[in-house]
């Protein structure tokens, strides 16, 4: 059994020439802190928040009110509030109704007036955590001609096409898919994060989180973009980059540029089939009837 989340055989790797020889001879790849990333919105974005203050300060009395004048089951550990609901819940007989009510609500609407200011904060602690990791990105698709202008140095580099490999349960059998979007990735409604505060129906938050990581603007959508996501958790920052070894068999095919030189050609084909034997090699070529790109086997 492996840890495999998705159906996909195989990814692609975009990279320039002397990146693609330094990947080949030393069978590695390079991790990036998302603080590198060419994109200034990856990883650090906030919530787009839309909830109206007294709407929340009227829900979160409701769900108080339910919590502690019933015996609904309740989930702690994720809020200061759930635990003091359950607490509220054992002396209830001490609390009259309309007045726990009135008081609450009272706390709640001052509570409220901050609730954008607190969204700020908890956005600047996520992005913060977010980028305290390294991740490696892939694509769908080896051929697209964009790509191929963007980080394949103008169709002079090299993509390798990287197997997931059951065998060795390697990482990218656990890639996730980004998603694009016009708006930054929404927050729970005023009710969800109420009743999430007060223990009755929480929310996986760090689900929520984890989809910051995972969500660039529409205009990236064309990069079909997977990756991997690795906290440091306690480790430093350090220059932001780590180096990770591969094994041969993630190796299935290196395609070359349509513009690489012809000794460029030469060079990277002996290095491969030097350090990675088995690893198939293409050459790519414009094709002559419409805007895509042809490869064929060397």
């Amino acid at each position: 059994m492996t840890s495999r989340s998705h159906d996909r055989s195989h990814f692609f790797k975009y990279t320039s020439y002397e990146t693609a020889k330094l990947v080949i001879e030393n069978k590695s790849f390079r991790w990036s802190s998302p603080v590198h990333f060419n994109d200034p919105f990856d990883h650090q974005t906030g919530f787009a928040v839309h909830i109206d203050g007294e709407q929340f300060a009227r829900l979160l009395t409701e769900s108080l009110e339910r919590v502690v004048y019933s015996n609904i089951r309740v989930q702690t550990g994720h809020s200061d509030l759930a635990a003091l609901s359950l607490h509220l819940r054992a002396i209830r007989h001490k609390l009259p109704r309309e007045q726990f009510r009135k008081d609450m609500y009272e706390d709640s609407l001052e509570s409220a007036k901050n609730i954008h200011r607190h969204m700020d904060d908890l956005s600047a602690a996520v992005n913060k955590q977010l980028c305290h990791s390294r991740v490696f990105c892939v694509s769908e698709v080896g051929d697209n001609v964009v790509m191929w202008s963007h980080y394949g140095e103008q169709h002079r580099g090299v993509v390798f096409q990287l197997g997931c490999v059951e065998e060795l349960d390697h990482p990218l059998l656990i890639a996730r898919p980004v998603s694009y979007a016009d708006a930054f990735v929404p927050f729970l409604t005023a009710e969800e994060y109420a009743m999430h505060l007060t223990g009755e129906r929480p929310i996986d938050m760090a689900e929520l989180i984890w989809k910051i990581a995972y969500t660039k603007h529409a205009d990236w959508s064309y990069e079909r973009e997977w990756r991997l996501h690795r906290p440091l958790v306690d480790q430093p920052a350090g220059d932001g980059y780590s180096i990770v070894s591969e094994d041969d068999r993630v190796f299935e095919a290196v395609y070359l540029g349509c513009r690489m030189p012809e000794e460029h050609v030469a060079e990277m084909t002996a290095l491969v089939r030097r350090h990675l034997p088995d690893t198939r090699i293409f050459c790519g070529r414009k094709d002559t009837r419409s805007f895509s790109l042809v490869f064929e086997e060397v």
